[in-house]
């Protein structure tokens, strides 16, 4: 007996704006999960792309809370599928 998983692999174009970058992934979720997709991967840093390192460390957040996880948890439980955010 074989099973297949239906994955996604997003490739997208990030800013230093996470709220932006947070719309474009889940827009480009949504799209995914609407064509079937079970598991969707996101790109290394989809949340930010910083102009210096130490602007990633503000945008740190806490196990469990922020809101780049609070993202992410929304929408696999909305759309019932598997998302990794690089």
């Amino acid at each position: 007996m074989s099973q297949t998983l239906n994955v996604a692999a997003i490739q997208m174009v990030s800013t230093p704006d996470v709220a932006e970058n947070l719309a474009t992934a889940t827009a480009l979720v949504t799209e995914a999960a609407s064509a079937g997709a079970e598991l969707v991967l996101l790109p290394e840093y989809f949340c930010l792309i910083g102009h210096h390192d130490h602007d990633k460390l503000r945008h740190a957040e806490a196990p469990g809370h922020g809101p780049i996880q609070a993202t992410l948890s929304a929408l696999a439980r909305q759309h019932q599928l598997w998302l990794i955010g690089g």
